[in-house]
């Protein structure tokens, strides 16, 4: 499963070995039970990324031939490159941009985004 951790500052991204369903279940229950309000929504969320840690051509190729159809990815300018997934956005407020975005794809292309996230923010440190 992805986690995608949407604060006013930035992005953060975890790969888990929960699963989806049961992971939502769980902060559903977390919330109810502290009296929060958790609303869930299936939704789209997306994340860029450098051009020069993800070449769009190499992981629409690679995607295709896992028969993934529910990850987009786009030119977004000249040097970045916008993934897109479909899953659900967890949040306290229906019109919040703060909150929480899971989805579940197979393994093997979570770890692929996965390690697309991790190779840009080492170059994005290496930059620094």
């Amino acid at each position: 499963m992805l986690k995608l951790i949407y604060t006013e500052t930035a992005v953060h991204f975890e790969l888990l070995t929960a699963d989806l369903e049961d992971w939502v279940e769980q902060r559903l229950v977390f919330a109810t039970s502290t009296g929060e309000t958790m609303f869930v929504n299936s939704e789209k969320a997306n994340f860029i990324l450098p051009e020069l840690t993800c070449d769009p051509t190499a992981v629409n190729f690679y995607l295709h031939h896992q028969g993934v159809k529910t990850v987009t990815v786009n030119h977004c300018d000249l040097d970045r490159v916008e993934i897109g997934l479909t899953g659900y956005w967890l949040s306290t407020d229906l019109n919040d941009a703060e909150g929480i975005f899971v989805t579940q794809l197979a393994d093997r292309v979570e770890l692929y985004l996965w390690e697309l996230w991790c190779s840009a923010n080492v170059h994005s440190a290496i930059s620094l």
